[in-house]
């Protein structure tokens, strides 16, 4: 909350100084006195005005949504439209017609003799508004180069966080893949196969996250194959009057996903649509195509008592973001709900 309030702080003393900047920098005749009120100031406080709204406009919507989804045609044209803007409504509001001829104030006469007129001459429109011009390229030049920067920290944050996760599952990992062969083997001689094949599927599944997932995409068939084996034991816990349905359609031909950027939501539909006290049903439903993937993840609402940590939602908010930075035009993501259902409607496009 403090480096929140620290942010907002910063922000608005930078639009304050950068508002002040016609007082102490931009040219003025030397003719007038009272250069504050002028017509030529209250322009450029005007043009400063809105060059802090394209600022924040091109930081907050154009580049997010044009620069970085590759649309350089209407990004290109909305700059473009922002520099017209920039260089002629100023102009037009303080009642000035930049395409006059230009006129130098005249000195006041002197006693005893007639009033001066204005002569044509003095600053051109070009030569009052090329500050306007420079600020604008500065402008729209550091609002990119801003945003890269985000998206480059967030992309190195998530990486860090994924290597930490990895780091946590790979504490000793033989000891646990060897006790883990113990166990399966003690359920073969014991002739328990549904123990025996549930000790096999975790094994698998602890197998991929550690030795797979470290790799920036895997194959489609072996994420596919790891998500087979966690619906499966899901199922093998849940009550008979728990409806699951699971269903995956098309062929993977060696096509490349991130790794677990599918099995949160389907993690997630478990977690929140399972109680053997109510009416409990989940539909889990993949398909895919030679360049689409798409995931549909329906369950019902039930009340569930959790454990605190396991109430944050971060797993799924951290997929969100993971899916921004991986695939940023190139997936669509569907969350919706009702007062009984949750569902989830993921397209990635694989290509």
């Amino acid at each position: 909350m403090m480096a929140r309030k620290n942010y907002l702080a910063w922000h608005i003393i930078g639009c304050i100084v950068f508002l002040a900047l016609p007082i102490f920098l931009f040219p003025h005749p030397p003719e007038e006195k009272d250069f504050i009120l002028s017509r030529p100031t209250q322009r450029d406080f005007i043009g400063n005005g809105i060059m802090l709204l394209i600022f924040y406009l091109n930081f907050f919507l154009l580049i997010p949504r044009l620069y970085f989804k590759q649309r350089y045609i209407l990004y290109a044209f909305c700059i473009i439209a922002g520099f017209f803007i920039i260089t002629l409504l100023p102009s037009f509001v303080t009642g000035h017609n930049p395409f006059s001829k230009p006129l130098s104030l005249a000195s006041p006469p002197a006693q005893g003799h007639q009033p001066v007129m204005p002569k044509p001459e003095g600053f051109t429109f070009m030569e009052e508004i090329r500050h306007h011009i420079f600020l604008y390229v500065a402008v729209i030049l550091f609002s990119v180069l801003l945003r890269v920067r985000n998206r480059l920290y967030r992309t190195e944050m998530a990486r860090n966080h994924a290597e930490i996760i990895s780091l946590k599952m790979q504490i000793n990992p033989h000891f646990l893949f060897n006790t883990l062969n113990n166990i399966y083997a003690f359920a073969v001689r014991e002739k328990a196969p549904g123990t025996a094949s549930s000790i096999l599927k975790l094994s698998g599944l602890m197998r991929y996250v550690v030795t797979e997932t470290g790799n920036g995409f895997v194959t489609l068939e072996k994420e596919i194959s790891y998500i087979n084996d966690y619906v499966e034991l899901q199922r093998m816990r849940l009550d008979k009057r728990v409806e699951l349905s699971y269903s995956v359609t098309g062929s993977t031909n060696q096509q490349l996903i991130a790794p677990l950027v599918l099995i949160p939501f389907i993690e997630n539909a478990f977690k929140h649509g399972v109680n053997p006290d109510e009416e409990s049903s989940i539909n889990i439903a993949i398909a895919i195509d030679e360049k689409m993937l798409k995931l549909v993840v329906e369950n019902n609402k039930v009340k569930v008592a959790q454990d605190p940590h396991t109430k944050s939602g971060h797993g799924i908010e951290n997929t969100k973001a993971r899916l921004q930075l991986l695939y940023p035009d190139r997936h669509s993501l569907i969350l919706s709900e009702d007062e009984k259902h949750f569902r989830v409607q993921l397209t990635i496009d694989l290509k």
